[in-house]
């Protein structure tokens, strides 16, 4: 997930003041779990 945030964020045409969010759909639940290192790495600069 972390890896994937930090992609998304190194992309040429992700704009730096969006932020990316990190979060994993439970399929049992139904619920979304944050993944706070995640969200930190997407924090809009």
């Amino acid at each position: 997930m972390l890896e994937d945030v930090l992609r998304i964020r190194a992309h040429p045409l992700v704009p730096g003041n969006i932020p990316i969010y990190g979060y994993i759909y439970d399929v049992k639940s139904g619920k979304l779990v944050e993944v706070p290192a995640a969200t930190a790495a997407g924090r809009a600069r």
